[in-house]
């Protein structure tokens, strides 16, 4: 008999591969996609399926216990702000919100992580199924020539990026000529390299960690073709992602666009 793994779904595309992955190695799949976030087309790849509005807590929990789910994994982005602003929030996401520590983004998923816990829904590590798109420790662009004040600009880059995640504001960092211009926060990725090349222009440096002592059951750092195409209008030099702990998305096809602009991909521990 399949075992049953539970799948809370945010935004595109890593529910569709974590359900595609689960199901290829014979995993029964119970799929609760986050309303308005996660892509129509999961529901056709799933065994079970169902949409929830984000503030219906206890709806999801039913779900998945008339379903058999003892344990699910939480993955694909849900804007961050929109968890205080869920409409009808129902006893159970109060309950849940009750308990938060702070609004950062460690908190309130480790806080719903613990709390489905206690409902004997245990979270396990969101890259269980993606194993094989974790960045690997390498220069996906070794034809790019890696000049020494591009060497000095990542070096720094990579310094700052573990300083802002240590504080738990963001994981990416957008610097040049040695000077941090432009830091993530509660915008995402894309938009703090935009606000960046509106600022400074070509020749940024992008480094994007995950944060100190990261809980894989959630939030790990991501990389694929939009980022891709984000850093190549903004003539960006290089992209550095950690190791281990940042998952790309078709890395093949994203070093050879990175090849073709310019853009030097690199993966470091």
């Amino acid at each position: 008999m399949a075992e049953t793994i539970g799948i809370i779904a945010g935004e595109p595309p890593l529910p569709l591969l974590t359900c595609r992955a689960a199901r290829r190695l014979g995993w029964h799949t119970v799929v609760a996609s986050v309303r308005g976030a996660a892509a129509p087309d999961l529901a056709a790849e799933a065994d079970e399926w169902a949409e929830f509005p984000l503030g219906r807590l206890g709806g999801l929990i039913r779900f998945f216990r008339s379903r058999g789910v003892k344990r699910a994994l939480m993955i694909g982005r849900v804007p961050h702000a929109s968890v205080f602003s869920a409409m009808a929030a129902d006893a159970k996401f109060l309950r849940f919100l009750a308990g938060v520590r702070d609004r950062t983004t460690t908190s309130l998923l480790a806080a719903l992580a613990d709390f489905l816990a206690g409902e004997g829904i245990e979270i396990i590590d969101s890259s269980f199924f993606l194993k094989e798109h974790l960045v690997a420790a390498r220069n996906y662009t070794p034809r790019l020539r890696l000049t020494r004040a591009l060497r000095g600009d990542i070096d720094f880059a990579w310094q700052k990026a573990w300083g802002l995640a240590s504080l738990d504001i963001g994981q990416t960092v957008c610097v040049k000529d040695r000077a941090v211009v432009a830091v993530e926060a509660m915008e995402g990725t894309d938009r703090a390299i935009e606000r960046a090349a509106a600022i400074a222009g070509p020749g940024l440096v992008v480094a994007k960690v995950s944060r100190p002592g990261q809980d894989m059951r959630f939030d790990l750092p991501v990389a694929g073709p939009r980022t891709l195409d984000v850093l190549a209008a903004a003539r960006a030099a290089a992209f550095v992602l950690e190791a281990g702990r940042t998952l790309l998305l078709d890395p093949a096809s994203l070093a050879e666009r990175a090849r073709r602009n310019k853009i030097i991909l690199m993966g470091r521990t």
